[in-house]
């Protein structure tokens, strides 16, 4: 579901690679796309008969004024939508029936985009961001929206995208399970870079691939904001030039750990003021060079465990630092529960649990019934899930590598048998290559956690052909102040 490292703070194929590669923090692995190139028009350079005839220049348009607008709608994204031209104009940071005057950011043959550029007459559910990085970071996109009013445009985003792509209705809007919108990110990836100016730390700005220095983050744990300065200082000081690259923060219940990507290895003077700076703000490092392995300070390989806690459950789930966890701990405990009142377990189901991660789903379900088999790709992840099980005492739930993508309707019936109910929880892609299956098993019941109302649209209309009836659905707010949306949806065998 969630977002498998979403971008700022706030992170395509396969939920995640079948190697342990890095990604950011708090979001499941997506395809890359390619940049477009900037639209541009050419002048009017027909000859004129006082001077020779010139060759033709392409004026870039990015950043013109193009006008005042009433923003009509609002976009699945979060921008305002009106009309420039003839085609649909998508303008940051705009409200519906705001008036505004907008400057072009792209332009495409069917639709552009544009980014406010004056407030002439506002809504009265805007609000004063209270970040004061806002209008340059890149990772909240909707801080200047009420909070109860981003909930209403997720849940409506969902509904919209079932209807229009899925042609769904839920017979049930469950209520939406809502998050604190200061200081609820447990993990998150920075960015360096190192100018005349100084080292910035930081996140990317809005349309652009260059960082925001960040001091102070309001979204992050302030467990994690507080290591913003510090660290900061730190890399100003490092006798390595430019060694390390990116910063990645992650805070559980008992622990802070700060994990330092570097293509260099550090001096001994940058290691001895680490060490200083884990003992003065409690903290644990770890490094990560280009071989991809972790080291501690002194160099020797480290395999760490971090420990999160379901408590409903009783359960404690340990990861590796670079596993993908929920960014949102209240979100997340709040959202494992829901998902067990609608598998509505008896206590003699076998349960089947797609893109299964650590087992942050399949140990508290392995409480509630015979047996409950969680697949995933990522091996070192169904290591750490069968460690957890382990730990909990909970031999029923057994854990499998493999591929979804590609595994065959044979190898999954021979592997799960017969099925009663399943969960699974894919990345932004959806489980296009898995949904058309699971049918075959005939489970009463499908829960499916979403990250993407779109691609839950596209499953949905399989599931609902292949017999299955949309019974309810309701939204999971994991990322307040973006335009992200993540969703639950119960399907019922008819």
């Amino acid at each position: 579901m969630s977002n498998r490292n979403s971008g700022g703070p706030f992170k395509g194929g396969p939920k995640k690679p079948a190697s342990h590669k890095p990604g950011k923090l708090g979001q499941k692995p997506r395809a890359g796309k390619a940049d477009e190139k900037p639209f541009a028009f050419e002048t009017d350079d027909r000859p004129r008969l006082s001077q020779p005839r010139r060759e033709k220049q392409a004026q870039p348009l990015n950043d013109m004024r193009l006008g005042e607008f009433t923003i009509d709608r609002m976009g699945h994204d979060g921008r305002g939508i009106t009309a420039w031209n003839g085609k649909t104009l998508f303008v940051e940071g705009a409200l519906v029936g705001e008036r505004i005057s907008a400057r072009l950011v792209r332009d495409h043959a069917r639709y552009a985009e544009g980014r406010l550029d004056k407030l002439l007459e506002s809504s009265p559910e805007r609000l004063a961001p209270d970040c004061k990085h806002y209008a340059e970071c890149g990772g909240c996109q909707l801080q200047h929206w009420q909070p109860q009013q981003q909930i209403v445009f997720k849940q409506k985003a969902v509904l919209e995208q079932l209807e229009l792509w899925g042609g769904v209705k839920p017979k049930h809007v469950l209520p939406p399970i809502i998050s604190p919108t200061q200081g609820y990110r447990r993990c998150a990836r920075l960015g360096t870079f190192y100018g005349e100016e100084g080292v910035t730390l930081g996140f990317r700005q809005r349309n652009s691939n260059q960082l925001v220095a960040i001091r102070d983050c309001t979204v992050l744990a302030p467990e994690l904001n507080c290591l913003l300065a510090p660290l900061t200082q730190w890399l100003e000081r490092l006798e390595s030039s430019k060694a390390v690259t990116h910063i990645e923060l992650i805070h559980t219940e008992t622990q802070t750990t700060v994990i330092l990507r570097h293509t260099k290895a550090l001096a001994v003077e940058d290691l001895d003021s680490l060490h200083a700076l884990c003992a003065k703000w409690h903290f644990s490092a770890w490094l990560q060079g280009d071989d991809k392995v972790l080291t501690d300070l002194q160099g020797a390989p480290a395999d760490p465990r971090l420990v999160y806690s379901l408590v409903d459950f009783d359960l404690e789930l340990g990861f590796h630092p670079l596993d993908f966890v929920q960014v949102n701990s209240s979100v997340n405990a709040r959202m494992v529960a829901q998902a067990l009142q609608l598998l509505s377990l008896k206590g003699a189901e076998r349960v089947l649990d797609l893109f299964c991660g650590i087992g942050n789903f399949t140990l508290p379900i392995a409480q509630h019934c015979a047996e409950v088999i969680g697949i995933e790709a990522v091996e070192t992840m169904v290591e750490r899930g069968r460690e957890n099980a382990a730990r909990a005492g909970l031999a029923n739930a057994q854990f499998i590598a493999a591929n979804l993508l590609t595994l065959s309707q044979n190898r999954l019936r021979a592997t799960c048998g017969k099925i009663d109910a399943v969960l699974l929880d894919p990345p932004r892609d959806g489980a296009k290559e898995i949904i058309d299956k699971l049918p075959q098993l005939s489970p009463k019941r499908i829960v499916y956690v979403s990250c993407n109302p779109a691609t839950l649209a596209r499953d949905a209309k399989v599931l609902v052909a292949a017999g299955y009836q949309l019974d309810s659905v309701g939204v999971l707010d994991m990322f307040p102040h973006t335009a992200h949306v993540e969703s639950m949806a119960l399907f019922v065998r008819k």
